[in-house]
C-alpha cells in the first residue's frame, strides 16, 4: 500500500505543479501589452493601449482597427501646442466640410453574429410598422485621474459626456484642461516626431477651423498583441518608455 500512496502523492504534486504553471503562463500572457500602430503618410505612430484604465474604449478602438475602419481616414484637425485629431470616417471622402462630424454605426462596432440579432429585432420592428435601428453609437465615458500628457491618446466627443465614437486625438503637449473631461486610453510609444510634423503642417482656413491644407492619411491601423510583434526599433522605444506610462497597460 505504501508504494501506491507514494505514487498518489507524487501524482498530486505533479498536478498541482501543472496547475501552478498554467496560472503563471496565463498571467504572463495577460500581462502582455496591446499596441496599435498607425501607419501614416508622415510616418508610423505606435500606441500602447490601457485596457485596465478604459476597457471599453480600448475594445472599441482595437475592434475598429482590426476591421479596417480607420484605414483611409485622416488627421482632420491640427492644433499646434494642443492635439492632432483623427478617426472620422467622413475624412475618407473629398469633402473637408463634413470632417469632424462622423462616427461609427452599429454595423461598425458589432460582430456579424451580433448584427444577426439586430436584424431579428429590425424585422420585428418593421413588422410592427417601425423604422429599423440604424443609429450611430456612442461610448460611455471612462474618465480617470490619469492626466493628459504629451503623447496621451484620448477619445474625442461632442458636448454630451457619453458621446465618443471613433474620433481620437493625440496630445502634442501637456493639456491639463482636458483632465477628467475626456477618456485617456493609451499613450504614444514612438512617433511623437510624426505627430509634431502633422500638427505643424500648413493649415487652410478656407476649409474650416484648424483644417490642414493636406491632411495626413492613416494608411493602416494595425493591432499588435505583445512586444514580440514590434519592430526592433519599437522594442527599444518600449523598453525605454517610462514605467509610469507602461503600468496602465497591464
Amino acid at each position: 500500500m505504501i508504494p501506491v500512496a507514494n505514487a498518489v502523492r507524487r501524482l498530486i504534486r505533479v498536478c498541482a505543479f501543472a496547475v501552478l504553471l498554467s496560472a503563471v503562463v496565463a498571467g504572463a500572457a495577460a500581462a502582455e501589452p496591446l499596441f496599435v500602430r498607425l501607419e501614416t503618410g508622415a510616418g508610423d505612430i505606435l500606441l500602447v493601449m490601457y485596457p485596465e484604465l478604459a476597457p471599453h474604449h480600448v475594445d472599441n478602438f482595437t475592434h475598429l482597427a482590426r476591421t479596417g475602419f480607420y484605414d483611409g481616414t485622416s488627421f482632420h484637425r491640427i492644433v499646434p501646442g494642443f492635439v492632432i485629431q483623427g478617426g472620422d470616417p467622413n475624412s475618407k471622402d473629398f469633402d473637408p466640410a463634413n470632417d469632424g462630424m462622423g462616427s461609427p454605426t452599429i454595423a461598425d462596432v458589432l460582430t456579424s453574429d451580433e448584427m444577426a440579432k439586430i436584424a431579428e429585432v429590425n424585422a420585428l420592428l418593421e413588422g410592427k410598422g417601425y423604422t429599423p435601428i440604424q443609429a450611430a453609437v456612442n461610448l460611455k465615458a471612462e474618465f480617470s485621474a490619469v492626466p493628459h500628457l504629451r503623447g496621451s491618446l484620448s477619445m474625442a466627443r461632442s458636448r454630451p459626456v457619453d458621446s465618443a465614437g471613433s474620433q481620437f486625438f493625440i496630445c502634442v503637449d501637456r493639456t491639463m484642461q482636458l483632465d477628467n473631461k475626456y477618456t485617456v486610453f493609451g499613450h504614444a510609444v514612438t512617433g511623437l516626431d510624426v505627430a509634431d510634423a502633422i500638427v505643424s503642417a500648413e493649415q487652410n482656413p478656407a476649409l474650416g477651423r484648424e483644417k490642414p491644407a493636406e491632411p495626413v492619411v492613416v494608411k493602416q491601423a494595425l493591432v499588435i498583441d505583445g512586444v514580440s510583434g514590434l519592430s526592433a526599433e519599437e522594442q527599444v522605444a518600449w523598453s525605454e518608455l517610462e514605467d509610469a506610462l507602461k503600468s496602465k497597460s497591464r
